[in-house]
């Protein structure tokens, strides 16, 4: 094949050349040797490049590969690197996911009111004219309560609820002069028929009820893994009712003294919750609320000195504002059922304390027995609770 290239190319050019000046046999033959030494030199050029690009193609090629099951192998497993990125752009606080569903709670309460006023004789330990000794008082002791809940999870942790609460608490005290001392009554009007330091005998008893109904909203909110944080707001309704009646009797005379003091009224309530998840369904909250009530007082003083009525009193006050704080703190458990419930139970203590809750009267003058003081005190509700929750 090569020779008939060489022979093609010397007859196209044989005739240029004869033009030119005839050439021997001997020119003609070194000049065909000449052509075919220069055809295979192009030939293995050619073919070198030849070679020299499809190794090269086959290389990239295969870089190609490579690439491409590394693209695939990044997709599939994110780089560390990655991740932390993806890690640094989740926000600290959000919304937990809940599941939509109902709410029941029940709570055991063991709490006690205290207030003061609640002083109803001095316990003399001599019979000279002057008042001194220890105070007799009654010190309300804790009475078993309870708060129960229901409510509904919206999801994404936000909430609605109403919660009732009821407590009542009766306490007694009684006073008995020494035999070489007295006793003093500290309510005895200045007409009273017993003279207010030769008391034999005196009782008293404190009547305290209170119930309270809550209509709130709450906003449940995870700060990383370990914590949550729960805003609370709503409206309140409440109502205080306490009874201090005092009975003072001398030989057969006898004085019985009532003062009562009714509340009931609503307003606004704001709560903050922090939860601290330690691991294992085990949890520590803590929670401070407060709230802002407007009501009424209905008040009375009556005072019964045997067969007369000394104070027959009566008195309302209107549109008083009463705040309310309120402190818990304790600890929770909590366990999820293959069902999708969950149940858990919470323990610890509770503190709240209700300003300016408490008006008093007071006769207090010797000489002019209509003088009347009125004092304006608060009303401290503490002790412990239990509580049991369902979530459906």
């Amino acid at each position: 094949m090569r020779k008939i290239i060489v022979a093609v190319l010397a007859m196209a050019i044989l005739p240029g050349i004869a033009w030119a000046q005839e050439p021997s046999n001997q020119e003609l033959y070194q000049m065909i040797q000449q052509m075919e030494r220069k055809y295979d030199a192009a030939i293995k050029e050619t073919d070198r490049a030849l070679a020299e690009a499809r190794a090269e193609a086959a290389k990239a090629k295969e870089e190609a590969a490579k690439a491409k099951a590394e693209l695939a192998r990044l997709k599939a497993e994110p780089r560390p690197a990655a991740a932390a990125l993806q890690a640094e752009a989740t926000p600290l606080i959000k919304a937990p996911e809940t599941t939509p569903g109902f709410k029941a709670s029940a709570e055991v309460l063991y709490m006690r009111p205290s207030r003061a006023n609640l002083d109803f004789a001095i316990k003399d330990p001599d019979n000279d004219s002057y008042p001194e000794g220890t105070v007799s008082e009654i010190e309300p002791d804790y009475q078993l309560g309870g708060r129960f809940g229901l409510g509904y999870d919206l999801g994404s942790g936000t909430e609605i609820g109403v919660q009732f609460t009821g407590l009542k608490s009766h306490d007694s005290e009684s006073a008995t002069a020494s035999s070489s001392g007295s006793l003093w009554g500290l309510w005895l009007h200045a007409d009273a028929s017993i003279d207010d330091q030769n008391v034999d005998t005196a009782k008293a008893r404190y009547d305290f009820e209170h119930y309270a109904i809550d209509l709130n909203a709450r906003q449940n909110l995870d700060i990383g893994r370990h914590l949550g944080l729960s805003l609370e707001g709503g409206l309140r309704y409440a109502s205080m009712n306490q009874d201090f009646d005092i009975v003072y009797r001398q030989n057969t005379t006898e004085v019985a003294i009532n003062s009562e003091n009714h509340f009931s009224g609503w307003g606004p309530r704001l709560g903050l919750g922090l939860d601290w998840r330690v691991g294992y369904g085990f949890n520590v909250f803590s929670s401070v609320a407060g709230s802002v009530l407007m009501g009424d007082f209905d008040l009375s003083y009556h005072d019964q000195d045997g067969t007369t009525t000394r104070v027959n009193m009566k008195q309302g006050i209107h549109n008083r504002i009463i705040p309310v704080v309120e402190m818990k703190l304790g600890v929770g458990y909590a366990q999820r059922l293959k069902n999708g419930w969950t149940i858990g139970a919470n323990a610890g203590y509770e503190w709240q304390n209700w300003f300016n809750m408490v008006t008093t009267h007071h006769f207090s003058d010797d000489v002019d027995p209509q003088i009347m003081d009125s004092d304006t005190t608060d009303v401290s509700l503490d002790g412990f609770f239990f509580e049991g929750f369902i979530h459906f």
